[in-house]
Parts: structure tokens; C-alpha cells; sequence
């Protein structure tokens, strides 16, 4: 069945930015909030999700143009596989030539803390589509998983891209539970915030279809003993 959600992130989360026309690769060390020193508040807020925080020049950067406002996405790209994920921004109040970045995406980047990488600027469409796998059953049988999920998605991933998996953090059962991005429309990453999205779902990874019901022998409709057939 598909849903119609409607995403709208917390104002105080957007920022109001210049767009430029150009930004060349920037060169950054990357670190994980727990190596930060970021307020408690602040790293378990964005612990659970895709957005990182970068340092002032890189806003400084931004700021000599003024050509329009929006909403800026990063591409964090490990400089030895030349693997990325794109990201949100939470602050530009990192260290000089420091990036945070949340520890989950580090791994699917197989970086490791103080790896190089570049930050690019990049502008994904805004999204239409989306189909989700929960790893666990336990996720459809929460008391109101949509919830849930319409909270994670507007406030900690603004951007998401197809094959990821995202993580969720439930404070009702301090459960962490995983969900995977099948498939993306228009294009393999969105924008998915201020936007009505069509979301679909796959059955969770380890769902198990109940066996077909046993038909039980009828004695009304067939009263009597059986025999088997060739003995009196």
C-alpha cells in the first residue's frame, strides 16, 4: 500500500545560505561526534542521522555569493576509495579543517577517524518516490511506526540516497533499528524535505509469511471410517 507523507523540517533547522555557482573540492579531516567537543545535547541529536557539521570558512566560502537562498547538501567523499555519501548540514561550527561526521555513515565510507576527505557542494531534486525495508519485523509491530519514521526522515535525513540504509533511534524501547533505502525517484539521491513523497514499503528482512492453514477432515459432510484402498 502506498502513503502519502508530508515532510516539513523544524525551521530552526534550515538555513538561510547563498548559493554559488562553483565550489571546488575542500579538503577536510574527518572525525566522528564522539571526538568533537560538541555539546552532549548536540551529538546525541545528530547521532542518528546524515547531517555534519563543517567549519566557518566553509560558510565564509558560501557567503561571497548572494545569487539565491537554499537549503545546501555536502558530498563527503573518501579520498582513498572515492566513495561518498551526501549529507545535511547541521552547523558550521566544526574546528578549522574539521569535519563531524556521524559515526554510521564513517563506516558505510569505510573511514576511520582523522581520514582525509573532500566536501562537495551539490544540490540533489527533490524526491517523489521512495520504497523502505525495516531490517526487523519488530519495527511494523511498534505501537505507531509511521510516526516514527515521518520523524526521522524530516528532521534527521533531508537527503537520502538509494542502497543506504538509515538508522532510527526509538527513546520509547532506547532501540536503534535499521532501514534500508530500495529505491529513490526521480533520481538515485533526494531532497526530501518540504516535499509530498509517495512512500512505499517492502516486507521487513527477516519477516516470515505464516504457514498456509490445514485443512481439517469434515465429519458431517463425510461421516464414516477411511480405508485404504486394496485391504477389506
Amino acid at each position: 500500500m502506498t502513503h502519502i507523507f508530508n515532510y516539513k523540517i523544524d525551521s530552526k533547522l534550515v538555513f538561510k545560505f547563498f548559493q554559488i555557482p562553483h565550489m571546488e573540492l575542500t579538503q577536510l579531516t574527518c572525525f566522528s561526534y564522539a571526538c568533537s567537543s560538541q555539546s552532549e545535547e548536540l551529538t546525541q541529536r545528530v547521532k542518528y542521522s546524515n547531517k555534519i557539521l563543517l567549519p566557518p570558512s566553509i560558510l565564509y566560502q558560501l557567503n561571497q555569493n548572494d545569487n539565491m537562498n537554499q537549503t545546501l547538501f555536502f558530498k563527503v567523499i573518501n579520498k582513498e576509495n572515492n566513495f561518498g555519501q551526501v549529507c545535511g548540514v547541521q552547523e558550521f561550527s566544526s574546528p578549522p579543517g574539521v569535519v563531524h561526521v556521524p559515526y554510521h555513515i564513517m563506516e558505510g565510507l569505510g573511514l576511520k577517524e582523522g581520514s582525509f576527505v573532500n566536501i562537495e557542494l551539490c544540490t540533489p531534486p527533490d524526491g517523489s518516490y521512495i520504497k523502505l525495508q525495516p531490517h526487523l519485523t519488530e519495527f511494523i509491530n511498534l505501537p505507531d511506526p509511521k510516526a516514527l519514521l515521518e520523524k526521522a526522515l524530516s528532521v534527521n535525513y533531508p537527503v537520502v540516497t538509494e542502497g543506504h540504509t538509515i538508522t532510527i533511534h526509538n527513546e520509547e524501547n532506547n532501540k536503534v533499528y535499521h532501514i534500508d533505502i530500495i529505491k529513490t525517484e526521480p533520481s538515485p539521491i533526494i531532497k526530501i524535505i518540504d516535499v509530498n513523497i509517495n512512500v512505499d514499503f517492502d516486507p521487513p528482512l527477516d519477516y516470515v509469511p505464516p504457514p498456509p492453514p490445514i485443512e481439517k477432515y469434515d465429519t458431517e459432510k463425510f461421516p464414516g471410517n477411511g480405508y485404504k484402498l486394496g485391504t477389506v
